[in-house]
């Protein structure tokens, strides 16, 4: 399991750059809307948290800075992932805002995605972060058929 942790998330580290959008979903782009939909996750929760008084903002940010590349190379594979139809990845991001912006929360469950957070700023790296992305988003939203393997 570790390994294929590895694997993916290394998939979308070496996407730096682009790639024309397939018809299916091959696994460097689940790999990336994974990433895609942690990141949304945490900012909506910072959000929710601060609403009730429960500001979590600054370890948030530092986990995003300790992993800010692999964010990035996770949206710029979703952007080229939906970049043939027309305002596709802002639909897609919206729909994953309201999901993970609605709803109540408390104190608890703010501590605890601080937690996390604050676990993840301090180790930089493509396995911390792949593992807690693994295990929060086990399937991502996305729509589209899983390519076939080879």
């Amino acid at each position: 399991m570790r390994r294929a942790v590895e694997l993916g998330m290394a998939g979308v580290l070496l996407a730096a750059t682009p790639a024309q959008a397939e018809a299916c979903l091959d696994r460097e782009t689940i790999t990336a809307a994974r990433v895609h939909e942690f990141e949304t996750m945490m900012m909506a929760v910072t959000l929710r948290c601060k609403a009730i008084g429960t500001d979590i903002g600054p370890v948030i940010e530092a986990m995003m800075g300790t992993h800010r590349p692999i964010f990035a190379a996770a949206d710029r594979r979703m952007r080229a992932f939906f970049a043939p139809q027309k305002r596709a990845y802002e639909s897609y991001s919206t729909q994953l805002g309201n999901r993970y912006g609605g709803g109540a929360t408390d104190t608890a469950n703010c501590h605890r995605f601080e937690k996390v957070a604050r676990e993840l700023a301090g180790k930089p790296g493509v396995t911390s972060l792949g593992r807690v992305v693994f295990a929060m988003i086990d399937k991502p939203r996305i729509v589209g058929a899983v390519c076939a393997k080879p």
